[in-house]
């Protein structure tokens, strides 16, 4: 055993890393190598060391890529793979409820990334859309997030793959065992938090066959503040017909979301490994990580429009008139679309009790042979994954139609970080249509304005995906014009399919009631408060989860719920891929050329449900098509510390699973048609890189590049021609009808520029007289810049429109100080990003002026969070931990169009969580 505790603990890490890298390419190319260090137990500095070893990695890899170590990972409270690579540079997080989940690398959308398990490609839960916090950081030993593509990775990857490097029992001489047990808390609400995890490994059979076994649970519960004002509407639809309406949007809702949430995160890896002997070798894995959410969601819905009448197109007169409606988007008495009062509003309120389980299971049988200086890699995976969207009870409750029985609402949206609204009895004077409306007492309770239950539901569902992959690579070297050359060819087929399954039963509480059973709120209520720090205008109690899921269930056993039919859910799209490359590496002094081309047939058969008025007839849609991905990259020395390195790359993105569902349901009346398009082409993406690296003799590391991306064909939802015969029966050409779908159209660019620095200032003050214990601080840091523009094309008579790339933020940025020295290693980060495109919307044309239907496009706002780490390492086998999150108590935020107009705002507090790791 090797240990590392000296003063110039970061250089022999430097070198050490170097010689394990070595080590290692020797062992791949079946050569024992000389001076073998069975392990490396680094006690002195593991963030420099981590860093020193990763950066080896990075510098000698063919392309462009960052790496993170499984120990640098532990060093933060990074609990999923997310959470993990967004403090590598280029890479920005997506979050949900505070919980990293999805990446967008240098900009791109966050379907443009794939993921990969030991090299090979899997299929996320959600499809395209790759999904990370599902993945609990345990499983990895290392993650390699790839930004500039080679032949030999699957066409889609756009923007960059990010790949697990998973344990192995080859990693250690014997038997191995480590783990960690932590508790926690969490300040909003005042929840538990509590994360553990046991990897077991060991080697038999003079040391060939090796066995690893890995399990991880994480568990946390939390509640969030919320509030949603949602949709805005402007002009016809929004009521307001008054001049100057195309300036105004009104808000049709205004919601309060108070979530109690319960989250998991299991993992698991048993691998089993065995040499035959140096030049032969054989694996099986299997991995299996699960992401559960248990939400519990007190929904209260303010319907603003309900009842209201559309103003006159002219100016307001002189004297206000008596308030015979609701007062909704009229300006004459009083209200903006900031601040005012709304007589007789809506409630809707939503009990909902949901229980989603996303989860992949993986199965990989593969070998390495080295034949006759040929190197053959074969891989056989089965892979298992579902995006679950059960629904244990779903229950709804409304306001009744009596004015006099429903509140009068002060609302007041002025504050961005809280919209409010205030509760007060309407007071009715007279009848009928002119029966004038006006304030009454104040009311704190929301329970005072009880609204009659309208249903109840429970669904069991989800989206499963089966998938089949046959992979295999053969490399081998020899000389070309004089220098060495590395010829490496492979092929792939893959069969993916997902479908969505769902069984609903529900009833009205006209059904229920005939029945001769009851449901009312008094059934589920639980007097609990609210546990949260939102200033809210009113007061109300949480419902309970086990009487709504219990009342469910018995009107269920009693027949009182009848099945639903939910044919216009279904779809099932199997796709299938046939792919070849072919590459070449050729080396020369001064570095080498790594090029070469793939080619991929996909096809793809949709089946759903389709029809007019209803969706009652099995329709099937298919496309077929062949596309060719080259690449190139130069990888320039300009000594042994730096390096230039050019690129340039091509790929695909093909659209999600369920958006080329053939589900055409089209309305007679309208002449329209809405469902997916199995027509749609994948987005294609042209991209060059050039990158300066220096790997410092220091330890430390700089690196400063430029990126552009070149998109046709982008994706995004819009109105068009149907143009297809599919739903032409009973006489009816139904082709020229409109169709409102995802599309095609769309083209733009990112240009961006990546920093990124990492040093130690122990090498600096080495002969300095300076005491110890200062020179035990270091940094990292990183920015990405970026320019992005992408046309939406005209439609309907609005003109094109130019917005950012969806996903792209213009900065984004992670900087982390840390501390290592006497066994201690502290690290304080920081993270943050501009606001970035979530989805393209709908647009209008009024009074000359281009604005949203409804919300327009949608972003979400910056996003920040600072955490902190420390690990005190108390002998060789134990470590104590104790890890702050979100320590500015973030907020997530988006909104429509413009940052003034908000339609989202949620806060989850700060988490602490303490415990230790062992390793023996």
């Amino acid at each position: 055993m090797f240990r590392i505790t000296s003063r110039t603990a970061l250089m022999a890490g430097v070198a050490m890393a170097s010689a394990l890298s070595a080590q290692s390419a020797m062992a791949q190319a079946g050569a024992e190598a000389p001076g073998t260090v069975d392990e490396l137990v680094i006690t002195g500095r593991p963030i420099a060391e981590s860093q020193a070893a990763a950066l080896q990695i990075q510098k000698e890899s063919p392309s462009l890529v960052s790496v993170i170590a499984a120990d640098a990972v532990g060093r933060l409270p990074d609990q999923n793979i997310a959470f993990a690579i967004g403090r590598l540079p280029g890479v920005a997080v997506e979050r949900d409820q505070g919980q990293a989940r999805y990446v967008n690398l240098r900009g791109s959308k966050k379907n443009w990334t794939t993921i990969s398990f030991d090299g090979l490609t899997i299929v996320s839960p959600e499809g395209r859309d790759s999904r990370l916090d599902n993945i609990p950081s345990a499983l990895a030993s290392q993650i390699i997030v790839t930004k500039a593509v080679t032949p030999d990775m699957p066409g889609e990857t756009i923007a960059g793959n990010v790949d697990v490097k998973t344990r192995s029992a080859f990693d250690r001489s014997g038997l191995f065992v480590a783990g960690k047990a932590a508790l926690g808390y969490v300040e909003l609400g005042g929840g538990e938090e509590s994360d553990v995890s046991l990897t077991v490994s060991n080697r038999f059979l003079d040391g060939r066959l090796g066995v690893l076994a890995l399990g991880s649970f994480y568990h946390r519960n939390m509640v969030t503040d919320n509030w949603e004002t949602d949709p805005y509407q402007t002009a016809g639809n929004g009521r307001d017909a008054r001049p100057g309406n195309e300036s105004r949007r009104w808000a049709r809702e205004f919601e309060n979301k108070p979530y109690r949430l319960t989250r998991q995160n299991i993992g698991g890896v048993f691998k089993v490994e065995y040499e035959f002997d140096d030049n032969n070798k054989v694996d099986f894995s299997s991995i299996y990580t699960s992401y559960i959410d248990e939400e519990l969601r007190n929904n209260y819905i303010f319907r603003m429009d309900n009842g209201a009448t559309t103003t006159a197109a002219t100016a307001c007169p002189a004297v206000a008139a008596p308030q015979t409606t609701s007062g909704f988007a009229d300006i004459c008495n009083g209200n903006t679309p900031q601040k005012g009062t709304v007589y007789g509003a809506q409630i809707t309120s939503n009990f909902n009790s949901l229980e989603t389980a996303e989860y992949t299971w993986t199965n990989t049988v593969g070998g390495e042979h080295l034949w006759s200086d040929w190197n053959v890699k074969w891989k056989l995976n089965y892979t298992q994954a579902e995006d679950g969207q059960d629904a244990p009870a779903r229950s709804n409750f409304a306001s009744p139609s009596t004015i006099a029985d429903r509140p009068t609402v002060d609302y007041d949206f002025t504050d961005p970080n809280n919209n409010i609204v205030k509760l007060f009895r309407t007071v009715v004077t007279g009848t009928g249509s002119s029966a004038v409306r006006s304030k009454g007492a104040a009311v704190q309770s929301i329970d005072a304005f009880l609204a009659p239950a309208v249903s109840i539901s429970t669904t069991d569902g989800g989206d499963p995906t089966f998938a089949y992959t046959a992979k295999f690579d053969v490399e081998r070297e020899f000389e070309m014009f004089g220098s060495p050359f590395k010829l490496k060819f492979g092929g792939l087929f893959g069969s993916r399919t997902k479908k969505h399954e769902e069984t609903l039963y529900s009833a009205t509480i006209a059904q229920i009631t005939a029945a001769g059973q009851t449901f009312n709120y008094d059934q589920i209520r639980n007097l609990k408060p609210f546990q949260g720090e939102l200033v809210m205008g009113y007061d109300f109690n949480y419902f309970s989860k086990d009487a709504v899921d219990k009342r469910a269930n018995d009107l269920l056993k009693a027949g009182v719920l009848v099945r639903q039919n939910t044919n216009a859910n279904f779809f099932r799209v199997q796709e299938e891929i046939l792919a070849g490359y072919a590459m070449g590496t050729w080396t020369q002094d001064w570095g080498n050329i790594v090029a070469g081309a793939r080619i991929e047939r996909v096809k793809n058969t949709g089946t759903a449900f389709g029809g007019v008025g209803t969706a009652n007839t099995l329709v099937t849609a298919s496309n077929d098509q062949v596309l060719v991905f080259p690449s190139a990259h130069i990888n320039w020395n300009l000594n042994d510390e730096m390096k230039v390195r050019v690129g340039f790359t091509t790929g695909a993105a093909r659209p999600d699973f369920d958006e080329l569902r053939p589900n055409l349901v089209a309305n007679e009346s309208t002449q329209t048609i809405s469902g997916g398009n199995p027509d749609a082409k994948p987005e294609r993406a042209y991209g060059v890189d050039a990158y300066y690296e220096w790997y410092m003799a220091s330890g430390g590391y700089l690196s400063l590049g430029v990126y552009y991306k070149d998109i046709k064909d982008a994706l995004f939802s819009q109105s068009g021609v149907f143009g297809r015969d599919t739903l032409n029966f009973g006489g009816v050409d139904r082709s020229g009808y409109t169709l409102s779908t995802l599309r095609n159209g769309g083209k733009g660019h990112i240009l961006g520029v990546e920093a990124a620095i990492a040093q130690s200032i122990e090498p600096f003050l080495e002969d300095s007289n300076l005491p110890d214990w200062v020179k035990g601080f270091g940094v990292q840091a990183n920015i990405t810049l970026n320019d992005s523009e992408f046309n939406v094309p005209s439609v309907g008579g609005v003109p094109e429109r130019k917005i950012p790339v969806i996903g792209a933020s213009d900065t984004a940025y992670n900087v982390s100080v840390y501390y290592e020295r006497y066994g201690l290693s502290a690290r304080l980060a920081y993270q943050y990003r501009t606001p970035w495109g979530q989805f393209v919307g709908d647009y209008q044309v009024l009074n000359g002026k281009t604005v949203p239907v409804t919300n327009g496009d949608v972003y979400w706002d910056s996003d920040e969070e600072l955490d902190f780490s420390v690990r005190y390492r108390v002998n060789d086998n134990f470590e104590v931990t104790f890890d702050a999150v979100n320590l500015t108590n973030d907020r997530g935020r988006r909104y429509g169009d413009v940052s003034a107009n908000p339609i989202e705002f949620e806060k989850f507090g700060r988490r602490f969580i303490a415990g230790v790791n062992f390793t023996f």
